[in-house]
């Protein structure tokens, strides 16, 4: 049996327990000691590498200038712009006048024509209907370079069904449009000067007393050349060279332009101010052997220089019509943008700078050219200091309109070409009037009767 546990016991029993245990511990062996923490080493930066940045190439673009002297402002202008676009690598060309036509041509046959190029309105909508030029409607609708400043007549002749193609540097009223007269002969012979108010009529007696058969002077050298040097006289009679739709000729079909043509051809053959082809080679007005010549506002300058001091001279307007009609023909040179330009956008902008009133300004003031295609330079102050006869010439141009007379078939340089080889000989009085009207008429007619080029 089981011996029962005292309660004296029992204490005694709890209190060795309660000894023992702190004994224990005192007696076990030390735990290990913790583990020293290694401070955290930070990582090493990894240097950085930017990503090479690709050189940004130039833009690439080329413009074609009018190579003469009295066109340097259109390189010039070129260069300004140049300057401000240094990501741009610009080539600026010269193409003679003559030679440009056919270099639209065979560049866009190369798919490499300039991306600016100049156009005269001889070949202009030969040009754009072979698809050179690209239309400029929109880029004028985001960035308007002034057009209300341009001429409206300027602006039509650049317009080709209904869109523009190109923007005006250059306008005039045509090859014969002012007529310069030597004051210092006038008033030897005692007569009144001529003004702006007078008249076919007028010029053709004016003419016939200037000349002096026995000093080889003749009154004037008036010839239309050119099927469009008729617009002055056929116009100021109230009749045209062609229709409006540019499908018929009329010198002989229109009655008022057969009145025209009566007075072109009886300055030599009835009247003999003029001369006739044997005596005209060599005659000029500089030298003294002429008593009037016309000329067009783009030569007010140069025949300033040409003259110098050997004479006092003159400028009026071409005369008007027994109706007081007052004919003229604009002659436009413009600017366009390239059809597939890769840079159409800076291109225009070229444009825009080359048309600008200050290229306007430049090109008379600094190369002694002539106003531009902006009415805001014809009307200048300064530009007017030089040649008074501009603003009289803004005044016509801006009441009355004179559009080039194209072909609908724009065939201009056949039509050209036939004139030439058949009115020539009969402004000189060397075929008989209606023979001659007709062969002219005949010949210019089977041009426009060809399709479209």
């Amino acid at each position: 049996m089981s011996k029962k546990l005292s309660r004296r016991d029992l204490l005694k029993a709890t209190l060795a327990l309660a000894l023992a245990v702190p004994l224990a511990q005192a007696c076990a062996p030390a735990p290990p000691p913790a583990a020293k923490e290694e401070p955290k080493k930070e990582a090493t930066p990894v240097p950085k590498t930017e990503a090479p940045v690709a050189k940004k190439e130039k833009a690439v673009m080329s413009i074609a200038t009018y190579a003469a002297t009295h066109n340097d402002w259109q390189r010039d202008m070129a260069k300004k712009w140049k300057e401000t676009h240094p990501d741009v690598e610009l080539t600026v060309e010269e193409v003679p006048y003559a030679e440009m036509n056919k270099k639209q041509q065979a560049m866009l046959a190369t798919g490499n024509l300039w991306d600016v190029s100049f156009s005269g309105i001889k070949w202009y909508p030969y040009s754009v209907v072979k698809g050179c030029f690209l239309p400029l409607d929109d880029l004028i609708a985001a960035k308007n370079p002034g057009m209300d400043d341009f001429f409206p007549s300027a602006l039509g002749a650049c317009k080709w069904d209904g869109k523009i193609y190109g923007l005006p540097y250059l306008m005039h009223p045509g090859n014969q449009a002012l007529v310069a007269y030597n004051a210092d002969m006038v008033s030897a012979k005692g007569l009144k000067p001529p003004t702006d108010d007078w008249t076919m009529a007028d010029f053709a007696e004016f003419a016939t007393k200037m000349t002096d058969n026995e000093k080889k002077i003749f009154g004037t050298n008036y010839m239309a050349a050119n099927f469009y040097d008729f617009c002055a006289p056929s116009r100021s009679y109230g009749g045209d060279v062609m229709d409006k739709e540019g499908k018929k000729f009329t010198v002989a079909t229109d009655p008022k332009s057969v009145e025209a043509a009566h007075w072109c051809v009886d300055l030599r053959a009835k009247l003999r101010c003029a001369p006739l082809r044997a005596d005209s080679e060599g005659l000029t007005f500089a030298a003294g052997q002429l008593a009037m010549a016309g000329l067009g506002t783009y030569w007010v300058l140069g025949i300033s220089q040409e003259v110098g001091d050997k004479f006092k001279y003159d400028l009026v307007l071409h005369p008007k019509g027994p109706d007081g009609k007052r004919g003229w023909q604009i002659f436009v040179e413009m600017f366009s943008v390239y059809a597939k330009s890769k840079v159409p956008d800076l291109a225009y902008d070229l444009v825009v700078l080359e048309t600008s009133k200050d290229a306007g300004i430049q090109a008379i003031k600094v190369n002694k050219a002539q106003p531009t295609g902006r009415k805001s330079v014809w009307a200048d102050e300064e530009v007017n200091s030089r040649g008074p006869i501009y603003k009289r010439a803004l005044d016509w141009m801006s009441s009355t309109e004179g559009p080039f007379p194209m072909p609908y078939n724009v065939r201009f340089a056949e039509l050209q070409d036939t004139w030439a080889n058949t009115a020539v000989d009969w402004f000189y009085g060397e075929v008989p009037f209606d023979e001659g009207i007709n062969k002219v008429q005949t010949g210019c007619q089977k041009i426009m009767d060809l399709p479209r080029a």
